[in-house]
């Protein structure tokens, strides 16, 4: 009774401890818009797509499709606006604080009773990338807690109603995440194994029926309304090609700045030859390192991610219960409570690689993660909310549609424009997602900049300044500036129409007047060779005059360089 009232105490403040940091972290990354767009747009009935272009087919530009649909649920609930953000962060939070009770339950329950502290409970609600990218706006924090109940009921023979269960927790973490496949094919290898222990092929139907009755209609849904078996993002954050060097470097880096994690690698082993000598019972150990170790392969294969240690966080519960299980094998009363204490300080007092979170580091080493980023005074999620709610009324009702880089979804969905084209990796945008990379980089967005596209696109602004060079040379007469909010844009092409209508609703908004640029120019024409006006000319063709009828200017032009 004494373990038992210490034991349930100790997991309800690491419950309470995990909900409390995560809530006051609570930030909601831009990935995250992407699924509030989607979600949006089907709410508002147009199906679940990224744009409102009826000359684009759609395109799965998310790759979270139940978490998408509970946002969407959010919405149509009443939570619009900033309340989106907060319906994630809640849910987000909840989830990550029902990881830390799962895992005290399942110490409890393979320890027999007579655990005294839940060490893996404590330790995983002290990491701190996992409280802050669970209130995120992602489907991370769901996505750990599915997997996490999965790997408990694989930890023991089960009965055809566990494999039943396991089939369904399955559909729902196939359909949070793709990556949810792996942890589905390792749950079946047990529910084979109970199978062929029980001669029965009982828990093998029980275990399909839920894949056949959900999983296999929404993946005919999927090709049929997009085109594909698989999400968009496959091919833009190129799934096919290996990073292993990236992926090595991710996961060294978030060992060693959690570094009470190796000491649980290490328990894994351990603790399977152990229990190989004792009683050659090792299912909890197979259970725990077939997790472990199938998803690891998964995350050394893709080259991690960029936020740091997301791509980890699925598996390190099932990590760390290999110290739970390992120590309620021991008989000395002090190892608990003494192997949790330095699981959670050595996770508080963290060693951070050098440059973690700074905006100016090179990313391409996938160590960055958004929630660290600021301007002066303000955080960059606040400061992309703010330029958002400016372009909504100053674009309400235009054709505007922006090229956005991977950082500002933000803008596209708050400003609610009808078309946005993300560059970085094409992650909603099937052509730019297919690209060749031609160097490799920050993981999902080292595509190149197809400005040709973009133009054929009727794409207007330009979000993205980082890759000046994909203009050629930089062009003043492409510059915006949105003067109240000091955002930046280039032009892609001018729309003539739209950019009087820009300038009459706000007539601070600075930019060059290309017609009256080109009367100037064309003015200058005697100063100027063939060969520079032949060069200016073939950037001036898809900038303006293949948007705009503009006969007598053109005429100009071709008279001079005939």
């Amino acid at each position: 009774m004494p373990n038992r009232t210490t034991f349930w105490t100790i997991a309800a403040v690491a419950v309470v401890a995990a909900v409390a940091q995560s809530w006051v972290l609570r930030w909601t990354c831009d990935d995250a818009f992407i699924s509030i767009r989607y979600a949006l747009h089907f709410v508002e009935g147009h199906g679940l797509v990224f744009n409102l272009d009826p000359d684009e087919a759609p395109v799965e530009g998310y790759t979270n499709f139940l978490w998408t649909l509970w946002l969407a649920l959010g919405l149509w609930l009443g939570c619009t606006g900033d309340a989106i953000e907060s319906w994630g962060s809640v849910w987000g939070t909840l989830a990550h604080g029902g990881v830390v009770w799962l895992l005290a339950a399942i110490a409890w329950r393979q320890s027999g009773g007579t655990a005294r502290v839940p060490i893996a409970a404590c330790g995983y609600a002290a990491i701190h990338h996992a409280a802050s990218l669970a209130p995120a706006g992602l489907e991370t924090a769901l996505f750990v807690l599915l997997v996490t109940a999965m790997v408990r009921l694989c930890l023991r023979p089960g009965t055809a109603a566990t494999a039943c269960h396991l089939g369904l927790l399955g559909v729902a973490a196939a359909t949070t995440r793709p990556d949810g496949a792996i942890p589905v094919a390792m749950a079946g290898l047990f529910v084979l194994a109970d199978a062929r222990a029980a001669r029965s092929f009982r828990p093998v139907l029980a275990y399909a029926l839920p894949f056949l009755v959900l999983f296999v209609p929404y993946l005919l849904w999927r090709h049929a309304y997009y085109g594909y078996w698989v999400p968009n993002t496959f091919f833009a954050k190129s799934g096919s090609d290996p990073f292993w060097s990236a992926g090595w470097r991710y996961v060294v880096d978030f060992l060693l700045c959690y570094w009470p994690l190796l000491l649980a690698m290490a328990a894994l082993p351990v603790g399977f030859v152990r229990a190989m000598r004792a009683d050659g019972a090792p299912r909890p150990w197979l259970g725990l390192g077939t997790f472990v170790g199938s998803y690891l392969a998964f995350v050394l294969w893709v080259g991690g991610d960029f936020m740091f240690g997301r791509f980890l966080l699925p598996i390190l519960p099932a990590l760390l219960l290999g110290l739970d299980f390992l120590v309620a094998r021991a008989s000395a009363a002090w190892l608990s409570p003494v192997v949790a204490g330095v699981v959670v300080l050595g996770c508080v007092f963290r060693i951070e690689p050098p440059g973690l979170g700074d905006p100016k580091l090179d990313v391409s080493d996938n160590r960055r993660i958004t929630f660290a980023e600021f301007v002066p005074g303000i955080s960059w999620n606040q400061a992309l909310h703010v330029v958002g709610d400016y372009l909504r009324p100053l674009f309400a009702g235009l054709d505007v549609r922006i090229a956005i880089g991977g950082g500002h979804a933000n803008i596209a969905t708050r400003a609610h424009v009808p078309v946005a084209v993300e560059v970085a990796a094409g992650l909603t945008d099937a052509h730019i997602a297919r690209l060749p990379v031609p160097v490799r980089g920050k993981r999902g967005h080292d595509k190149p900049r197809d400005v040709a596209y973009l133009v054929r696109r009727r794409v207007q602004f330009h979000s993205e300044l980082d890759h000046e060079g994909q203009f050629g040379v930089v062009d003043t007469w492409r510059d915006v500036m949105f003067t109240p909010v000091g955002w930046p844009m280039r032009l892609v092409t001018w729309d003539r129409e739209l950019m009087r209508e820009l300038k009459r609703r706000d007539p601070s908004i600075q930019f060059t007047d290309f017609e009256q640029f080109l009367d100037g120019y064309l003015a200058d024409l005697p100063n100027k060779t063939k060969d520079q006006v032949r060069a200016d000319f073939a950037k001036f063709e898809p900038f303006y005059f293949a948007r705009n009828a503009d006969p007598a200017r053109r005429a100009q032009f071709d008279a001079f360089l005939r």
